[in-house]
Parts: structure tokens; sequence; C-alpha cells
């Protein structure tokens, strides 16, 4: 009689203990729900929020991106600029060529040292829109130029080519690279380091060129006065 008095109490007390630790996994559930529920509402109230429109006072002529690209992923904030890009006419390109650094030596003294006579050719769609002043005997070579030229297609880039002039011979190659202007922001001056490369030697360092580009928009009726001026000029 007493075993089985025995058993009768131990299994009361495991059916406590049970009983117990279904609670508390009950009560764990419930607080986990209260939680998921107050991420979702919140999560959905920061996507309903919408920008407040812009009340700077932005030029006519420039349109800024409605969403900060700086906020966005890469491919979304070249989509922005690409979308922009269209909404004009045409566009003028100002160029600072500053400098050039570590630019090869085509004009070897020795085995070890060398020298050029670098200057740059900018050309965009074939067109050569630029060809800078040769600077002797200088690697680091400062050009300080600034010209502008018009882009009719913003989506073609303008293509930078470095050589090394030799007096009654042919101008020697020291590499090239290009200026993607699907890249620039409109209106807006930017420091740029373009890396020079060969096709034919892939890993030798060709230097650098350093410049500022700024990329303003222009609208139909720029463009019609600028062809007239053009036309009045070949008169």
């Amino acid at each position: 009689m007493c075993s089985v008095w025995r058993h009768r109490v131990i299994n009361a007390f495991v059916n406590c203990l049970l009983m117990k630790k279904l609670k508390i996994a009950v009560r764990k559930w419930r607080m986990m729900r209260l939680f998921r529920k107050r991420d979702d509402s919140s999560l959905t109230r920061q996507t309903s929020i919408e920008p407040v429109p812009s009340t700077s006072g932005t030029p006519a002529h420039i349109s800024r991106p409605p969403v900060d690209l700086l906020q966005l992923e890469p491919d979304e904030g070249q989509k922005l600029r690409e979308q922009q890009l269209r909404q004009y006419a045409f566009f003028q390109l100002r160029i600072h060529l500053k400098r050039g650094q570590n630019l090869v030596a085509m004009d070897k003294n020795g085995l070890l040292s060398g020298t050029s006579d670098p200057y740059v050719k900018f050309k965009a769609a074939g067109r050569l829109l630029h060809k800078s002043k040769i600077v002797y005997r200088d690697l680091n070579p400062v050009w300080d130029e600034c010209f502008t030229v018009p882009i009719e297609d913003p989506f073609q880039p303008v293509q930078l080519k470095v050589f090394d002039y030799d007096w009654g011979l042919q101008d020697d190659f020291m590499g090239s690279c290009q200026l993607d202007l699907t890249a620039l922001e409109l209106g807006r001056s930017q420091d740029l380091v373009l890396c020079l490369r060969d096709p034919n030697k892939p890993t030798q360092d060709m230097g650098e060129i350093v410049l500022n580009v700024t990329l303003y928009p222009k609208s139909q009726e720029d463009k019609e006065a600028k062809q007239i001026v053009q036309i009045s000029k070949n008169i």
C-alpha cells in the first residue's frame, strides 16, 4: 500500500513540473509573437514614409535626383544617373587637365633611368576633342589646361591617350584610359585620378592622369543657339 501511494506522489510531482515547463514555454511563445508584431509594424511605417520634396533653390536646368545616390546600391544609382542624362538634348563637358603621375620612361638614358615628352589626346566617338601641350623631359608633367567641349552622346566614354613626342619619328604610346560620363553627377565638379593601361602590357603600371571634370546639362534651345553660332563662324 505504501508503494502505491509513493508512485502516486511521484507521478503528481512529475506532472506539476511538466505543467510548469509548459506554462513557461507558452509564455515565451506569446512574448515572441508580440515582439514580432511590433517589428513588422515599425517596418511598415518606415517603408510607407514618402520623401519630403526639396524646397532648396536648385537651378531649373539641373534636376536633382529624387533620392540621395549615396544611399542607393551602385546599380540603382547608375540607373538614376542614366535616366537624368536622357532628359537633356546635349551637354557641355569642362575638363581641367591637371597633371600626370609616375608616367613611363620611353626615352631611355640607361638601364635604370629615362624620361619622356608626354602629351594627352582626348577623343569621343572617334572625334578629337582636345590635344594638350607637350611637357618635355618629365615623368610627372603638369599641364594645367582647361577646355570645354560639347557632348552629344553622354553614353559614349571620352578616351584619353598619352603619347611621348619624338621629333621626326612616330610618337610612342604611353597608355590610355577612359572617362565614363554616366558616372558623373550633373553640374558637380569632381576630381578624378585615372590609371593608364596598355592592352599589350596588362601587368605594367603606366602611371596616372589627374583631372577635374564637370558635366553641364543643356536644353534644346541651348543646342539650337550653339548650332547657329557654329554656322555663322563657318560662313
